[in-house]
Order: structure tokens, then sequence, then C-alpha cells
């Protein structure tokens, strides 16, 4: 229901004054952003690995970041562009060439931003960083999140709190300062835009909800839900569940127009992709053996793979049994333990030749593999003797549960606002059971919402191995679900409606959430790359990770 008279005008005003004030305070954070050493406005090696992808883009025109890596502050000969989310594999010229292990996507889009930036103003990432890094982050993260806050207070107002003036301060506190979103738009990441589309896509299914199935909201649906699985794997479950709504709704107009609208955003995924990497698997995709080959004859080993290296005999042997068997061409191979148990590497970079051999100890043969962990390479930090803390992965699937969900990175210890939206699940779904229940659109997408959530928590908890159990590494909350706030938002937004006349109390209630939760989100203040107060209050504890 539209807010009408006084009440609804002052309603209005009150979520554009919100999202001012945001946007001003925001804004500060932004011209403020520096280093841990001061040298660059570049906060971690996440955002540095989509800033090295931007200026490669926009200097050379190549995805490679070969050359950034190497450049050195002139007084501290420090590597300020290094980042460890890199990934190593042959380029067309048959060369290893480093890249950023991040889709690519996205930080094509924003080199597009860099290079018209760099046009009106003549600034550079390498001349002027701390003049064109925050005025891209203000172009690319502040501007559309505050556009995005303010239609979502506007949205729950009309949508869920009528002319309840503490619903719309509860809706936009929360938004501005107790959600995670706000924390990260200080640096490039992938979790705001993912947001920011998963929340357009679910306002048009809303629309529908409301009953306005026009064209128009199954395009931008189809668009919206196909830019968050760009930007986060999981989502592709939200895509899968906006498009068998819309096919639910309307299946004509999903056909004509939701399936379409998907297109522009897949072929650009993967084209992009396909530029970077010769591939169309994406680079976090090549963590393997990579394509088998074949087998060679090989004499045992020594006692360890790393003794057979620097054995000369034995190593000429491998050489030799690979060439008998035509995988290759020349001596002059280099060979190398890999990170992978029972691995060696074989590098040919002149003919470019790059195997991995896997040692089959019962059959007494080696399989050979193409070359496919893009993770393995001289100096890597993705290897078992360099990870560090939490990085190293919980090896107890019940303990990394406990911890993601009510824990130190927990999504409820962190973020306690987010019982509404258990509250607004159970008043969602608590339809009575009768033939034509599914027909109830709104029982629908409130449906979808719950499996597209489970989906992602048992694929993150369950699915992944110990490795990638290590809570999103060094952030401030449990970032892997940032995607999905608007869909927590719009289930809270059922609470907050039988809340807004549900008396003082309950409502000092949802204060109290609001402001736990604005803690945890305001903490890493200067450095959203940084743990959550619970944890560091955990580790201070000396309870251990």
């Amino acid at each position: 229901m539209e807010p009408t008279g006084r009440a609804g005008d002052g309603n209005r005003r009150l979520a554009t004054l919100l999202v001012l004030v945001f946007f001003a305070v925001q804004l500060t954070r932004l011209v403020q952003v520096r280093s841990a050493t001061g040298e660059t406005p570049f906060l971690s090696a996440n955002d540095r690995s989509r800033w090295c992808t931007i200026a490669a883009l926009g200097i050379e025109g190549t995805y490679q970041i070969d050359r950034l890596l190497e450049i050195r502050d002139p007084e501290t000969r420090r590597r300020n562009w290094y980042t460890i989310d890199l990934v190593r594999h042959l380029g067309r010229d048959g060369r290893l060439h480093y890249y950023s292990s991040k889709p690519t996507l996205l930080p094509t889009l924003y080199a597009g931003v860099y290079i018209a930036v760099r046009n009106l103003t003549g600034w550079t990432l390498m001349g002027e960083p701390f003049l064109i890094v925050p005025l891209m982050l203000a172009i690319v993260n502040l501007l559309p999140l505050s556009l995005f806050y303010w239609g979502t207070i506007r949205w729950m107002q009309e949508r869920f709190l009528r002319e309840s003036t503490w619903g719309t301060v509860a809706v936009g506190m929360f938004l501005c300062w107790g959600c995670f979103l706000s924390t990260f738009t200080t640096t490039l990441n992938n979790h705001l835009p993912a947001a920011m589309a998963t929340g357009v896509a679910l306002w048009c299914l809303d629309r529908m909800v409301l009953g306005d199935v026009r064209a128009r909201w199954f395009a931008l649906c189809g668009l919206a839900s196909a830019l968050a699985a760009a930007n986060e794997l999981p989502a592709l479950a939200w895509l899968a569940a906006a498009g068998g709504l819309c096919a639910w709704f309307d299946f004509r107009k999903a056909v004509v127009w939701w399936l379409p609208a998907t297109l522009p955003v897949v072929l650009g995924a993967v084209g992009t992709n396909y530029m970077a990497h010769g591939t169309w698997k994406p680079a976090y995709a090549h963590r393997g053996a990579g394509e088998y080959l074949g087998t060679i004859a090989l004499d045992r080993p020594p006692a360890t793979l790393d003794q057979a290296v620097a054995d000369p005999v034995w190593r000429e042997r491998l050489i030799a049994a690979l060439r008998q068997a035509g995988y290759l061409d020349r001596p002059e191979a280099s060979v190398r333990v890999g990170r992978r148990p029972g691995t060696l590497e074989v590098l040919d970079e002149a003919s470019g030749t790059h195997l991995a051999i896997v040692w089959d100890e019962p059959s007494g043969r080696a399989a050979v593999h193409r070359w496919g962990d893009w993770y393995d390479y001289p100096g890597s930090y993705w290897t078992a003797e360099n990870k560090r803390g939490i990085d190293r992965g919980e090896p107890s699937r019940i303990r990394y549960a406990l911890h993601f969900l009510v824990g130190h990175h927990g999504i409820f210890s962190l973020t306690p606002f987010w019982l509404l939206a258990v509250w607004g699940t159970v008043r969602v779904l608590r339809t009575p059971l009768r033939p034509r229940v599914w027909l109830d659109r709104q029982f629908l997408v409130g449906l979808a919402i719950v499996a597209v959530s489970i989906t992602v928590l048992v694929f993150y908890i369950v699915l992944r191995g110990q490795e990638d159990r290590n809570y999103g590494g060094i952030a401030s909350g449990p970032r892997w679900t940032f995607w999905m706030i608007p869909l927590w938002l719009y289930l809270s937004g059922f609470a907050l409606q039988r809340l807004e006349a549900g008396g003082r109390w309950p409502q000092r209630g949802v204060e109290v959430l609001i402001a736990w939760s604005s803690l945890s989100a305001c903490w890493a203040w200067n450095n959203p790359w940084s743990h959550p107060w619970l944890y560091q209050w955990w580790l201070w504890m000396g309870w251990g990770g």
C-alpha cells in the first residue's frame, strides 16, 4: 500500500535523508582508503587482484598481470600491486603468465569505467591512484548502492510498513549501518553488485506477486538474476529459482522475455573468461590434475618425490619416458614437486608443454595429465606450507557449521537482525494446506528464497572440502552470503509488518538487534578485509580458530 498524506510524504523524506547521510559518511571513508603501509589505496589481496586486471586491460589490453606484480615502490621496494589471488597458466603465446583468479566479467566492465574516467580526467591508476581509486569506488560502489538502498527502503515502506515512521527508520538504519554491504563500499568486490542484482530480480518478482505481469518485469528479472549468478557462483540457484517462478507465473513471457534477457550476461561472462584464459571454465575451477592424457611406465621413485626430483638419474628417466611416449619433444624440461600429494610438474616452456605426473604406487605406472592446477606455481600462497590461520580450513564440518551460523563468523551471531527473517519465513509459509496452495504467488516466492538459502548453506558447509571451509578467508563477515541480504530482508519485512503494530517492547527488541548488527558491520570501518569482532574476541580469549 502506498503511504498517503503527511505521514507518507514525511517518511519519503525520511528515507531520502537516511540515504543522503549514508552517502556522505561513506564518501569520507572512500577518500581515506589507504593500504596498511599507506603506499596504495588498495585494502587487500582480494581487491588488488581486480585492480590488476583493470590496469592491465586499461594499459595493455590484456588480462595478463605479470608486469603489474613486479611494480615496486621506489623507496620501500615493496611490490604494492602483488596479490595472492593469482593463477598461472600458459597463454596464447605458449608462455606462462599470471592472471587474476577472479571472474572476468566484473573487472572487464570496471576497466571500461576506468578508461572513461581516465579520458575525462587525465588521471591514471599508476600516476594518481589516490584520486582515481576513490572516484571509481564512488561510481561503481557507493552511488549504485545508495540508489539501491533508497529504492529498497521505499519498496519496504510501500510493501510492508505503510505509514510507519518506526518501520522506515528500522529498515533504513539496518541497511545503512547494520548491513555488511555498507562495510564493503571501500573495496572492489563482487558482493555488492551481486546483492543489488538479486534485490532487483526479487523486486520484479514481487511486482508479479502483486498482479503486475507486464513483460518489462520478466526481462528485468532475467537480466538481474543472471548478473547475480555471474558475480556469485551459488546465485545460480537464485537464477534457476527466478526462472522457475517466472515460468510458473506466465510461461510464455518467461520464454519470450526472461530467457533472452539472461543471454547478454551469460555471453559476457563466458566470452570474457575465454578471452582471458582460452577456456570456458573459470579460473577458480582449475584446481585438479587436469585433462588425462595417458600413462607411462616409470621406475619406483625414492622414498619421497622431493628426493626423486633431486636425483638427476631418476629425473632423466622420467624425461626419457615422457619423450618415448610422445608427451615431450625436448629433454630440457624442468621437474618440480606439485602441491597435490603424489604430483610432479613437468614444464618445457619453450615448446609450451606443461604436464602433471601423478604417481600410481599399485600399478607401477604414472598417469600423465595436461597441467590443470593453476593455483600451483613457485611461491604460491595456496599450498599447505604457505597457508596461514583461517585459510588452512576447518577440519570439522560440524564445528564449521556452528561457527558459520551462530559462532565467530555466524550469520545470526554477527547479524541477529536475521532472526526476523526466520520469523518472517514462518509467517509466509504458514499457509493453510489447501488444494490450490501452489497458486499463492507470495507463498511460492517465500518457498523459493528458503530453498535457495538452504542450497547455498549446504553448498558451503557440506559440499566443500577442508581447503574451502575457511569462512571466506579474512573478511569481517560471512561474505559468501552477502548477496542473499535482499532475500532475507524481504522475509524480515513480514515480521516487521507484524511488529509495526506490536507495541513498544517488541520494537525495542528490534532496535537492539539493529544495534548489535551495526556493531558487527561497522567494526571493520577502516578495512572490511579484517576478522569479525567475534572472531577477534575468540582468539583473544585463547580459544583458537
